[in-house]
């Protein structure tokens, strides 16, 4: 059996909702290779990645579209923040959830976007705590710059999708319904 990767970013909405909300998206791929090549093709010009706040609303449904024909399971974990100060914590309990999530759809690797080195780091000690309270067993995380891999493009455009849909701005509901497993918990 070959290894699974998911695909991982992560998403802050302070805006339109009556709490703050800090996302955190994962897409299990199956053809990795086709997929980047489709996200490719809609890369605006003389961009480096495909970031969905750089987008009219017309490319974000063209986008959503090219994720649709991908059809990448898409899980979705929002915390709900008591203050826009707490986007750390948030961080650290959507990936308690999300983790072992992945690692019951026998996903072995969960490559995220890469922050700060400190950051990334920080990442990885929480892993390595989870691992000692028996939350994970197997799972390993690793991060990548955004530009260099365009799988990373594909939760950014589901959390803008999400997003979007859950502050009235755009409607995906359709593909959302179709497309993503969502939860939402407290922080």
């Amino acid at each position: 059996m070959s290894a699974t990767v998911a695909w991982g970013d992560e998403s802050i909405r302070h805006k339109g909702l009556a709490r703050p909300m800090y996302l955190m998206c994962a897409c299990i791929i199956d053809d990795v290779p086709a997929a980047n090549q489709s996200m490719r093709t809609i890369l605006p010009e003389h961009s480096k990645k495909l970031h969905w706040r750089d987008l009219t609303d017309r490319r974000k449904r063209q986008s959503i579209d090219f994720i649709q024909q991908i059809g990448p399971l898409s899980i979705v974990i929002a915390a709900e923040e008591s203050s826009v100060h707490k986007d750390e914590r948030a961080r650290r309990k959507c990936l308690e959830r999300l983790l072992p999530v992945l690692e019951s759809y026998e996903v072995s690797t969960l490559v995220l976007e890469s922050r700060t080195p400190p950051q990334d780091q920080r990442d990885l000690e929480h892993l390595a705590q989870m691992r000692t309270r028996h939350l994970v067993r197997t799972i390993r995380m690793d991060h990548i710059r955004g530009s260099a891999e365009p799988c990373l493009w594909i939760p950014d455009q589901v959390l803008g999708a999400y997003g979007d849909t859950k502050t009235g701005k755009l409607d995906f509901s359709e593909f959302l319904r179709e497309n993503v497993l969502d939860e939402i918990i407290a922080c």
